[in-house]
């Protein structure tokens, strides 16, 4: 039986680009999030990305099949399309997707759902290892207001993710249908009409993630989330065979501790790309020039990655405080591993 590690990393199962880390200090990454869009349908209340606006970029379409190409080539084992905005809102997302898959990269695809219609899903589904449907209340109501959207969107989603997991069944697809839902007052406390919706929806599972305040966000949502770690026997009886629940607790707890290294050892592994077409090193630098690697509209991407612009923008960041980064992002967990492979605790050897 495989072990799951939604709440965990999977940097140990890449043993040689890790050890190329370790000796040369960088490598190609592994992982890179897109962002095709910066438009999105939806102005949701705990949105991170609140303060860029929503406006009109969308990424080239042959500047993104070049990309895709390129980092195949070089390494990239897998891409989630998801960023600023809703990534179905770009008319080629779907071309984007399958040319990603036949380029050898598994595919992830975050959105909030209401643009995953039919036709899309149809054009989709076969080439993504999984999909998350961003979900963060259980009554077309609460949805509404948490979302910034009209009601009939909550039914909408669930009526696509309802279609997803019978395309999924007749084609005899291998992907994980998942829903995400945030720890915010707003919405917990419709979870678990939520967590029977989606199973039977036909859903995989449903992830229950903490709230994490991005630093230059517009909102200020207060989280106590030991308030809400009660309610995990609950959300657990509606598991089966077919369906799961994961209440990210190691999230919860290391959002709790804080982080005990000194500065991102994991952005070799990982890159951003927004619908400008620049890569940077996470969603903390949006519009922020300082920080941009290259810009995909003038150079390949295996240029801009073994570049000295990106070298002196990592030299930058290494000076950075890690206190000014928002906690427990997608790195913390490959940063806390990293950084004991970097700084061997003194029996590390008496394996």
């Amino acid at each position: 039986m495989s072990i799951n590690r939604i709440d965990d990393h999977k940097l140990i199962y890449h043993p040689e680009r890790v050890a190329q880390w370790s000796e040369q200090g960088d490598c190609f990454p592994l992982y890179v999030e897109i962002g095709l869009t910066n438009r999105c349908n939806h102005k949701c209340i705990f949105c991170a990305l609140d303060w860029l606006g929503h406006n009109s970029a969308d990424i080239d379409r042959n500047v993104m099949l070049n990309t895709l190409k390129d980092m195949a080539q070089h390494g990239v084992k897998s891409v989630m399309f998801a960023g600023e905005g809703e990534s179905l809102l770009h008319r080629d997302a779907p071309v984007f997707i399958k040319y990603a898959k036949e380029n050898g990269i598994k595919v992830a695809l975050t959105t909030n759902g209401v643009p995953f219609g039919r036709k899309k899903t149809e054009a989709c589904l076969p080439y993504l290892s999984w999909v998350r449907f961003s979900i963060n209340a259980g009554t077309p109501e609460k949805y509404a207001k948490v979302h910034n959207t009209i009601p009939e969107d909550f039914d909408r989603v669930i009526a696509n993710i309802q279609y997803a997991s019978e395309i999924k069944e007749k084609k005899g697809l291998i992907i994980d249908i998942g829903v995400q839902s945030l720890i915010i007052p707003e919405s917990i406390e419709s979870i678990a009409r939520l967590a029977e919706l989606v199973k039977n929806a036909g859903a995989d599972n449903l992830q229950i993630k903490p709230y994490s305040q991005h630093p230059l966000s517009n909102n200020k949502l207060a989280v106590n989330y030991e308030d809400y770690i009660n309610l995990e026997p609950e959300l657990k009886s509606f598991e089966s065979e077919s369906f799961k629940v994961f209440l990210r607790r190691n999230t919860i707890r290391r959002l709790l501790s804080g982080a005990d290294y000194y500065c991102c050892h994991g952005l070799p592994f990982f890159a951003l790309i927004n619908a400008k077409g620049h890569i940077i090193p996470c969603n903390m630098f949006y519009n922020n020039p300082d920080f941009i690697y290259g810009d995909l509209n003038r150079q390949s991407f295996s240029k801009i990655w073994q570049g000295d612009r990106r070298k002196e923008v990592l030299e930058s960041l290494n000076k950075r405080d890690i206190k000014d980064c928002r906690q427990v992002c997608r790195l913390d967990p490959i940063n806390r591993y990293l950084n004991r492979i970097k700084y061997p605790e003194p029996r590390d050897d008496f394996v």
